[in-house]
């Protein structure tokens, strides 16, 4: 006859056992809801545990994720600093901005065409701001018509100056034409530079014109229009 076994084989099997199947079912048998933070060791749950696009924006904290959670190649920052002077060029990704200079400013107008008198007529007239210094350019176009019967020579000056009166700054050029006695008129343009310095108030900048003729009767009509810009060329604030 074979033998039994004892009572304590008997009993270290059963406690085996329990403690091989028990684990396994209490794993499989959790209630619902009853793991939570104190279950759960820190560090525990990895990237490939969390289920695309299960975390969204109610999952994640108010402020929660800031400058060292984003990554600064793909997400750009508040602007954190402003231009003392110019214009905004670039913003860094971390907020910081690369300032430039804004364009300058520019004001102008265009004259329409007058008839030149016996002195030195007006054709164009403009106001640069206070403040800064400006390059003024004008092009002033004189058309001469003269008598079919005589041959004269005509001369036009363009003065451009800035301001009329006090401390004027100014530049003059010249225009000189040859009229025949076939009655067709003669055009030209007398370009005019000047650099005016920036000053307090505003100024005038003015170009006027006159003519002269050779012989000088009958006396030629002289008619010009005229362009007038300024451009700023001081520093901008």
């Amino acid at each position: 006859m074979r033998r039994r076994p004892s009572a304590p084989l008997v009993i270290s099997f059963a406690a085996l056992f329990v403690a091989l199947g028990g684990v396994g079912y209490a794993a499989a048998q959790l209630p619902a809801n009853s793991v939570g933070t104190a279950q759960l060791r820190n560090g525990s749950v990895g990237n490939w545990k969390l289920k695309w696009g299960a975390v969204g924006t109610r999952k994640i904290q108010t402020g929660a994720v800031g400058a060292k959670q984003v990554k600064s190649s793909q997400v750009q920052l508040r602007v954190s600093t402003a231009c003392s002077s110019g214009a905004i060029k670039a913003i860094g990704l971390s907020g910081s901005v690369i300032c430039t200079s804004t364009l300058p400013n520019e004001v102008g107008n265009s004259a329409p065409a007058v008839t030149l008198g016996a002195a030195a007529t007006q054709v164009a007239t403009e106001s640069l701001p206070a403040g800064s210094s400006y390059l003024v350019l004008a092009y002033p176009h004189a058309v001469v018509s003269g008598t079919a019967a005589v041959r004269q020579r005509v001369e036009v000056s363009c003065t451009l100056s800035v301001p009329p009166g006090t401390g004027t700054s100014s530049t003059t050029k010249t225009l000189a034409v040859d009229l025949a006695t076939d009655g067709y008129s003669q055009a030209g343009t007398i370009p005019l530079v000047l650099p005016v310095a920036s000053a307090t108030s505003a100024q005038a900048a003015t170009v006027s014109c006159t003519d002269s003729a050779t012989p000088s009767a009958p006396a030629p009509t002289v008619a010009v229009d005229s362009t007038l810009n300024a451009l700023q060329t001081a520093a901008n604030g």
